[in-house]
């Protein structure tokens, strides 16, 4: 997933075989769930709407 380095947490969006959308581990570590999601369903309806 260049280039971004393996870290635990993170979470990435996939289409087609191709990265296009990831949240590493400064943008889950500290935040709300419900921000996390958000984000998550914000980039979900961009890349497969």
């Amino acid at each position: 997933m260049v280039p971004f380095p393996p870290f635990y947490p993170s979470m990435a969006l996939f289409k087609n075989g191709e990265l296009v959308h990831m949240l590493e581990r400064h943008h889950i570590e500290g935040r709300l769930t419900d921000m996390i999601a958000e984000n998550l369903k914000d980039a979900y309806n961009e890349y497969y709407s």
